[in-house]
């Protein structure tokens, strides 16, 4: 990225620049206060848009020269001008600006090692070309050793970046140890873990399939012998009831002459007194008729004789003719006369003789069922007799055999029970052996995946063509070489950065820009007060700088210091500027003090 031009009006201390740079070089000096960092931070405004001294847009006001209201900067490129406008901010020529994230540090080198490791790492990869991709990590981890399977599983995780995958990794191998705990009942160790095997106890096969056919033998005998002790307790309830269904018949049966000989006196009795009752209903006939049932009557016999008398009836009068004639029927005409005794005896008479009757009716059904049962036991069968002896030898037999095959089932189940911790002693061994295979895939997945694994790799993939490009520019100026580490740390000759001296962290960041600058195309690098070095540190920037320029590595170089005069030009790729009170003085060279 050439630039051909740069004018900058009323910017900080920058109050009239116009830097024609027909040359790669351009060597900006001037003495402190001059407006020297003003034209870098310009050039950084113009492509960068974001300023240094202010946070807010609505700041860039504060950015212009004391006393001026408005300010510019104009970078012209061979593709057309880069420029900003104070103070709105508004910028101008944006898509010709160059889309590399080495931009803001080939504009001002410094800030690498200002940034997080982080920022570094994601630079770097850019730069060299190196990608971290879930295919390409998957191949690596394969190329390790790993198990395809588990890396095909775990490939989604890759995505998320090598720390997600290390702690799922390391869950996955957790959870592996666990499964082979629950397993062995014992705490996973590497050493532990390889080759254990569960103690397989004895087991008698001949002795199960033995117990098993007695097992079926005794199975049979009980349920045959089960089946005949059902079929005699069937046969001894059934002779228990026919035999108390004789002794109820016998019973029954011997008390016929009895019964009979009650008939015969009931009977007479009831003869007896059905003649008394037709007696008393004789003398009732001509007695006194006294009490309500008599009153009644008597007023129904004047209610029916005056009804007929006028000639007309009613339409209860059948009803209440018969009742009348239901009494007379008992008592006699409604005005006879008769014995008052005889009527007032007549209804216990009456009563009596009813019971009697039913009595006999009664005489009559007990005769019948006697003589049934009489004939019952002549024509009934003797049922076959079971002894009680006979049905507790069954049932102690069958109580024999349950005993027996009680005591053969539970030799059957020992012999099964350890049968299946054989078996499940073989299978411990078999999961064991698996759940430590896959704690220990897990573990080599996670080593692969830690910063010391493929990460590793990747990471010196990435360094080595950059670290490669520092020791070349070092041997150009004669310098330490500067190196970026694993864990991205910037050492210069073994000693780290943050122990360097000023002019020692300035040729670290100057070759460190010059590399970016090479390295994303840009060619293109602000190298501000180099004046921090000695005289000799000066001469070799120099010669770093005219070697860029003369092999055309870098089209753009900006070298600012403060010096007391403009020094000449150190070769035909140099253009010296001389700046004072914020303006460029003509190129005119002076001596050096």
């Amino acid at each position: 990225m050439r630039i051909n031009r740069i004018t900058i009006d009323n910017f900080q201390g920058a109050r009239a620049i116009n830097l024609d740079l027909r040359t790669p070089v351009a060597l900006i000096a001037g003495s402190n206060a001059a407006g020297k960092s003003s034209i870098a931070e310009a050039v950084r405004l113009a492509f960068l848009g974001s300023p240094e001294r202010v946070g807010l847009k609505k700041e860039f006001g504060a950015l212009i020269t004391d006393g001026a209201k408005v300010g510019a900067v104009a970078l012209e490129l061979d593709e057309g001008t880069v420029g900003i406008s104070l103070p709105k901010g508004t910028q101008s020529g944006e898509d010709l600006v160059p889309q590399s994230p080495a931009l803001p540090f080939v504009l001002a080198p410094e800030r690498f090692a200002a940034s997080d490791a982080k920022e570094r790492t994601k630079l770097l990869f850019t730069l060299t070309g190196a990608k971290i991709k879930p295919d390409d990590i998957e191949r690596r981890l394969v190329e390790r050793g790993c198990s395809a399977a588990l890396v095909t599983q775990i490939k989604p995780i890759l995505r998320s970046g090598f720390a997600a995958g290390a702690e799922h990794a390391k869950l996955e191998g957790t959870q592996a140890k666990g499964a082979w705990k629950a397993a062995t009942g014992e705490q996973w160790g590497s050493q532990k873990a390889e080759g254990w095997a569960a103690e397989i106890p004895p087991f008698d096969q001949a002795a199960l399939v033995g117990e098993r056919a007695t097992l079926a033998g005794v199975d049979a005998k009980l349920e045959q012998n089960t089946k005949a002790l059902g079929a005699l307790e069937q046969k001894s309830s059934a002779y228990a009831a026919a035999r108390d269904q004789i002794a109820a018949r016998q019973a029954q049966a011997a008390k016929l002459p009895a019964l009979r000989q009650k008939l015969e006196f009931d009977q007479a009795e009831c003869t007896n007194l059905t003649a008394k009752v037709e007696v008393l209903e004789g003398k009732a006939g001509s007695g006194a008729r006294e009490g309500l049932i008599h009153e009644l009557a008597d007023w129904l016999y004047t209610a029916l004789n005056f009804i007929e008398a006028e000639g007309g009836g009613f339409e209860a009068y059948d009803v209440a003719h018969a009742t009348l004639g239901k009494y007379v029927a008992q008592y006699g005409p409604i005005d006879g006369k008769g014995d008052p005794e005889a009527a007032a005896a007549l209804p216990k008479a009456i009563e009596a003789r009813d019971l009697m009757a039913r009595s006999v009716e009664n005489d009559r059904r007990d005769i019948a069922a006697a003589e049934a049962a009489e004939a019952q036991l002549q024509d009934a069968s003797a049922p076959e007799a079971v002894q009680p002896s006979d049905v507790e030898a069954a049932r102690a037999k069958v109580t024999a055999l349950r005993a027996e095959r009680k005591a053969i089932d539970e030799r059957v189940q020992a012999l099964l029970n350890a049968k299946q911790v054989a078996v499940s002693a073989a299978e411990r061994t078999q999961n064991a052996t698996r759940y430590h295979g896959e704690v220990l895939a897990w573990l080599a997945i996670g080593d692969a995946l830690s910063p010391d694994g493929i990460p590793g790799e990747i990471l010196s993939e990435a360094l080595q063509p950059f670290n490669d490009k520092l020791a070349a520019l070092a041997d150009i100026a004669g310098w330490r070489v500067p190196s970026i580490g694993a864990d991205m740390s910037i050492t210069w000759g073994g000693r780290p950065y943050r122990l360097l001296s000023e002019s020692e962290r300035w040729r670290v960041d100057a070759l460190v820009g010059a590399a970016l600058a090479e390295m994303s195309g840009l060619r293109c690098l602000i190298l501000d007060r180099f004046d921090c070095l000695d005289m000799d540190g000066r001469a070799d920037a120099l010669e770093l700088v005219n070697a860029l320029a003369i092999y055309e590595r870098i089209d753009t170089i900006l070298l600012l210091g403060t010096l007391k005069t403009a020094p000449p030009a150190p070769s035909q790729a140099f253009t010296t500027f001389w700046i004072e009170n914020g303006t460029t003085e003509q190129p005119k060279l002076k001596e050096a003090a």
